[in-house]
């Protein structure tokens, strides 16, 4: 067992906990304060915690805010995908936010997970709108490493990746700057401003530097200016939006070649945006809600 100084953290027992749990996932104000869907009934509560947490080696608790015996929320490692890099994910009732109670419980919890020789790094995926959940992970020490897309019923929304390694170290590479050669620079930057929301970072005689983001020491796309013939270059552009929409302003640009979005096995939706110039960008976003 572990302990904080307001909580002690129980290891979970379906049978035990289950029921605490529930009236936690069921509650619809709770789930639209996390941007999740309430769980209709018990059962999908039970195959929700045996999702996330059933093959974790033993790594979930459940925090009892003393002097409480029954579960008020869970935290625990996500079932184990044969990597030493972990995610994590907790759920506090609705009743106990606002206290500090998870961000005091994460910390402990994750200092601990990181001692374990099995585990080189900790991270955990967020909706980017949950700002509470955001702020415990900062509390444990997490910062923010990445961004996925995510699928909610109704609408596509966005994950940030907070992580947090047991040995902090530099890398040794920070990015991959692909270059596209083309024959009229500015109506490229143009196109790929307009259609995929790049930001130019920098544009200096035949070359501009775009990026995902308008800060600096993120990798980007450079873009040049050539006189000669262009060999065309395939590459993968990663979007945390639908990217049927994406197609449709393709197509209204002018860009006929560009083949149809359709869904793929590894749970994306694609397609291949076609350059006047021949390159071909995969546009790979979340699946439809």
């Amino acid at each position: 067992m572990l302990t904080t100084a307001r909580v002690d953290l129980v290891p979970f027992e379906v049978e035990r906990d289950l029921g605490a749990l529930h009236a936690m996932f069921s509650d619809p104000e709770w789930a639209r304060g996390g941007y999740m869907t309430p769980a209709a009934t018990e059962e999908e509560s039970r195959e929700w915690l045996e999702r996330e947490f059933g093959d974790n080696g033993g790594w979930t608790w459940v925090l009892r805010v003393r002097p409480e015996q029954e579960a008020a929320g869970v935290i625990g490692v996500f079932s184990d995908q044969g990597t030493s890099v972990r995610g994590i994910s907790w759920y506090l009732r609705r009743t106990s936010w606002g206290a500090g109670l998870m961000s005091e419980v994460a910390r402990v919890v994750v200092d601990h997970l990181l001692r374990q020789p099995s585990i080189s790094a900790i991270e955990a995926w967020i909706d980017s709108r949950n700002v509470r959940s955001i702020a415990v992970a900062r509390h444990a020490g997490l910062d923010l490493v990445g961004r996925l897309p995510r699928t909610n019923p109704g609408e596509i929304a966005q994950s940030v990746v907070m992580g947090r390694a047991a040995r902090p170290a530099d890398p040794t590479t920070f990015g991959f700057s692909p270059v596209l050669s083309v024959r009229d620079l500015d109506e490229t930057v143009r196109l790929l401003c307009s259609l995929l929301g790049l930001h130019v970072r920098f544009q200096l005689g035949d070359l501009a530097y775009l990026g995902c983001t308008t800060w600096n020491g993120q990798s980007g796309l450079e873009v040049r200016r050539v006189s000669g013939p262009v060999a065309p270059t395939t590459m993968t552009v990663d979007v945390g939006v639908l990217v049927d929409a994406v197609y449709d302003a393709a197509v209204a640009a002018g860009l006929g070649e560009s083949t149809a979005p359709e869904d793929m096995p590894w749970s994306r939706r694609t397609f291949t945006l076609v350059l006047p110039e021949g390159h071909r960008l995969t546009v790979s976003g979340p699946l439809r809600a």
